[in-house]
């Protein structure tokens, strides 16, 4: 069974925002262009990171004031070469480990078949393990909620499973693949190997998919 939810993007300005301001100093200025949505005001907040193993970096936020639309990257000031993080999440100290997905990173939940594929509606993002599957489960439950899914029960299957994983009742993996370098999981116990260029190439574009009693949703 597949759930496919294409773009690869989630309306989450409010965490974004609540990060920003409890964690790091942030600016936020107007934008001349109108929204491409709604044609309403547009904002753009930017911050400062100096991240482990990428240094310099600035994370920045586009969104409207008078609708959902977002859209936020996180640029770096070079390009790394293809890389394979994988962190097993054991504990509540791992479920912390921070993760950077840039535009480019595929995130994968090997346990549960889920994969995060980059596209042009697809956000970078900074989070930790645990909010990770929480941008997994939104999609999973707001499939529910609504009806789209053709097997309900299975796909509330997943998201109960989520919310074990989340409560730290069952182990799970995150695992980051990225053509460009620039992403990575923030933890001393990360597996980091690089890609092959055939791995590389080979990366999809585009959804949110679930695999569900052997499908793919």
């Amino acid at each position: 069974m597949n759930i496919s939810i294409p773009g690869g993007g989630l309306k989450t300005l409010g965490r974004v925002r609540l990060t920003m301001e409890a964690d790091l100093p942030f600016d936020e200025v107007p934008i001349d262009t109108p929204c491409p949505q709604c044609q309403g005001p547009l904002r753009m907040i930017t911050a400062r990171l100096d991240l482990p193993v990428f240094g310099d970096a600035l994370q920045t936020t586009i969104h409207c004031t008078d609708c959902a639309f977002r859209h936020a990257d996180v640029l770096l000031t070079r390009e790394g070469r293809p890389m394979r993080d994988s962190l097993h999440v054991t504990d509540e100290e791992r479920r912390r480990a921070r993760v950077v997905r840039s535009q480019s990173g595929t995130v994968r939940i090997p346990e549960l078949g889920a994969a995060m594929e980059p596209g042009p509606a697809a956000d970078a993002f900074i989070t930790n393990a645990e909010g990770v599957l929480w941008r997994f489960r939104d999609v999973a439950a707001g499939a529910v909620a609504t009806g789209t899914e053709e097997r309900p029960n299975a796909a509330q299957e997943v998201v109960d499973r989520m919310d074990a994983m989340i409560e730290g009742k069952e182990p799970f993996t995150v695992i980051i693949e990225d053509p460009s370098g620039n992403s990575a999981i923030l933890h001393g116990a990360t597996e980091r190997v690089p890609l092959t260029p055939d791995e590389a190439a080979s990366l999809k574009h585009g959804a949110f998919t679930f695999e569900v009693d052997g499908g793919t949703t």
